[in-house]
């Protein structure tokens, strides 16, 4: 027991070492913002990022010399020569240290970045100098070549990027629209080299294990003298296992099942009699210690509750009356039905939606991707480097057998998903529980209970505003503005942040997703103060994603504008009819929402003519206890007979981490300081939640912390 206890404690203190590692190598405050030289590695495949065919930048990973670390750059410049995986370069950048948006009901991007080693994002500032040509036993060299002939082979078939997620794990080919498709029939997992694909090699292991075993009966001379069966089957198959594991780029899944395979191998070559369930949690223990900061990520909780849930699914059934074959096509069944039932609770906590034909879609493609396209991949990658005539052949194959598998996982994707807000975590683990019961050995009474412990993650409702209420979220969007407004039966939402070059926008990544967290499926009133894109970039995905029953901007909203729903009312105060501004901030739309617990007042981007104006002709009506400070905080704006109108007791600033405009200005701050406002900035605290009750104004902590 003392043994045990000492081990547990030295486990919990490398595991504490080991973060306080991570975080003692963030990036020097000093180097921040200042334009340095670097010289390193690429790390990696080089990631070329476009939009509708517009060259954007290249993104890598890069390793400086003599740093602990790496590095995210972008340039966007074409370089001089192709980039390559294990080039040695020297760049002039400027960096800053990793800072993702943080928001409920969105996965935290930052914290994905700290598990690759990513301790800071750049830019390439100035050209830059090729030093040396990567060395031919750089395996992501190899995987970069194998990416090249494949994309030779079969660029213009549309499975091209699927099978070279089979093949090296890289996704960045697939196509937007496929993985649409993926995560609607929850066959996602398919097409990632996996602890799936790794697995098959596990089975590889007790295949060649029991045919060797065989042939050195037959020829009990022949090589058993010079190492034994099981020793040649464990070694051969983990030393493939491996190699699979590196030609795709050595992930964490891929770590995870290589190293659940490596405790099984151990068990058959040590003689050991362990039960499965015993090799999970050794499995669960390692990785830990490998990687502690692992646990935030959703496919660490997804990887080992699926094979928890098949554990459990699988033991203790007595099926000995049946065929080998019947035994076989039984299990499989169950497997699947197991996973797809097991994982609804932590797939609706982290996703929201689970999908309807996950089971269907999976029971069809899983043999099909595991047995055939998987096998002819791998075979077609090993031979195209030295016979491109066999490989092209075999990866056509391959390709043309996905593109009919296809065909009915897309007719699959156009049946609704299930679709609803974050359940509370006791709903889950509740829910959990309702999952043991019905996956019980046939026979076992009763089973049909569970059904009643898995009700109340359907049905427990969300929390909602009360009559009179405001509910705002002051979402963290970066260098821009969203803000969600609640009452107990509308929804509004203000700014849908900005969208960039890569495609990338707040909307789809940060506006929907929190909506969908909270359970809501239709906005009442979307509102976009003006047109700059920091304002209005993410309102496309969210038409495209929500309902939305009407849309105020430019000259749909107006000064004079009104109206009440549940005991709250709104007004437009800003722009007049035929407003005279040169500048596009100054037409910016200004929202005031009054309940009796309290006034909140969102003017956009308005600058000091427009704070002028509405001074002048709004004075009484700017009045408001929480301020969405114009224009992120900007010299133009907050003048002081503004600020004397409004007499916030809240500010609430939204701006990105060191944004190059340098918003929020220090003196703007300090001119809130003065009149002793509380101010909160996304940029400090993610996003932010007020409440305007009955009896006042309460700061909730959102539930994504």
């Amino acid at each position: 027991m003392r043994l045990k206890s000492s081990l547990l404690f030295l486990v919990l203190l490398w595991l504490a070492w080991h973060v306080n590692n991570i975080y003692s190598h963030s990036l020097p405050k000093d180097l921040e913002g200042k334009t340095i030289i670097l010289t390193g590695t690429i790390i990696g495949i080089p990631k070329k990022v476009e939009s509708k065919q517009k060259f954007c930048s290249w993104r890598f990973t890069f390793a400086p010399d003599n740093w602990h670390k790496y590095i995210s750059l972008s340039w966007s410049n074409e370089p001089p020569t192709a980039l390559q995986p294990g080039q040695k370069w020297q760049f002039t950048v400027r960096l800053k240290r990793v800072h993702a948006m943080r928001n409920p009901g969105v996965s935290d991007y930052s914290m994905s970045l700290l598990q690759k080693g990513i301790i800071a994002n750049g830019s390439i500032k100035a050209e830059a100098k090729l030093l040396s040509q990567p060395s031919v036993y750089n395996i992501d060299y190899w995987r970069y070549r194998i990416i090249d002939a494949i994309r030779q082979a079969i660029g213009d078939q549309p499975s091209m990027g699927i099978l070279i997620s089979l093949a090296v794990g890289e996704r960045q080919w697939i196509s937007q629209q496929q993985r649409q498709v993926l995560a609607k029939t929850g066959t996602a997992h398919l097409i990632a080299i996996s602890g799936l694909h790794v697995g098959l090699l596990a089975a590889l292991t007790f295949i060649l294990f029991w045919i060797l075993r065989r042939i050195f009966r037959l020829y009990p001379n022949f090589l058993i003298r010079f190492i034994p069966a099981p020793l040649f089957a464990v070694v051969l198959s983990l030393f493939i296992a491996t190699c699979y594991a590196l030609l795709a780029g050595f992930t964490l899944p891929t770590q995870r099942a290589l190293i659940m395979l490596t405790i099984a191998a151990l068990a058959i070559l040590l003689a050991r009699n362990i039960a499965i369930s015993r090799i999970l949690v050794l499995t669960l223990v390692v990785v830990l210690i490998w990687d502690p900061l692992s646990v935030l990520s959703a496919g660490f909780w997804l990887s080992f509750s699926a094979v928890a849930v098949i554990l459990y699914a699988l033991s203790n059934r007595n099926e000995a009356r049946l065929s080998a074959l019947s035994r076989w096509g039984l299990a499989s069944w169950r497997t699947q039905w197991a996973v797809t039932l097991g994982l609804i609770p932590i797939v609706l906590a982290i996703f929201g939606y689970v999908s309807l034909t996950s089971l269907v879609a999976n029971i069809i493609a899983i043999p099909w991707v595991s047995f055939v396209i998987v096998p002819l991949t791998l075979l077609g990658t090993i031979l195209i480097l030295v016979s491109p005539t066999l490989g092209t052949l075999l990866l056509e194959l391959a390709a043309n057998i996905f593109d009919a598998l296809w065909v009915s996982i897309s007719w699959l994707a156009d049946f609704p998903v299930w679709q609803q807000h974050t359940p509370p975590l006791w709903s889950v683990i509740i829910a959990m529980i309702g999952v043991a019961i019905l996956l019980l050995p046939r026979g076992f009474p009763a089973r049909w209970i569970g059904i009643f412990w898995l009700l109340p993650l359907f049905l427990i409702p969300p929390a909602q505003p009360k009559h009179g209420e405001v509910w705002l979220d002051l979402l963290d969007v970066g260098q821009g503005l969203a803000a969600v407004i609640r009452t107990k039966n509308s929804v509004l939402v203000y700014d849908t942040g900005p969208k960039y070059c890569s495609g990338f926008n707040t909307g789809e990544a940060v506006i929907v997703p929190f909506l969908r967290a909270k359970g809501i499926k239709k906005i009442d009133k979307l509102v976009i103060s003006h047109g700059d894109n920091d304002h209005i970039g993410g309102m496309a995905s969210v038409l495209e994603n929500l309902t939305v029953s009407e849309v105020l901007i430019k000259n749909n909203c107006q000064k004079g504008q009104n109206w009440q729903i549940d005991g709250v009312h709104f007004q437009i105060l800003h722009p007049p009819a035929n407003y005279a501004a040169k500048k596009k901030n100054d037409h910016s739309c200004v929202l005031k929402v009054s309940a009796i617990g309290g006034t909140i007042l969102l003017p956009g981007d308005i600058e000091k003519r427009s704070e002028r104006y509405l001074v002048k002709h709004a004075n009484k009506q700017l009045r408001s206890d929480i301020l969405i400070v114009p224009h992120h905080g900007s010299k133009t704006s907050s003048t002081e007979a503004f600020l004397n109108a409004v007499n916030p007791k809240i500010a609430l600033f939204s701006s990105g981490y060191r944004n190059r405009f340098g918003h929020p200005k220090p003196k703007i701050l300090e001119r809130y300081r003065q009149r002793n406002v509380r101010i909160w900035q996304t940029v400090d605290k993610g996003a932010i939640s007020l409440r305007v009750l009955n009896d006042g104004i309460s700061a909730t902590k959102p539930d994504r912390f």
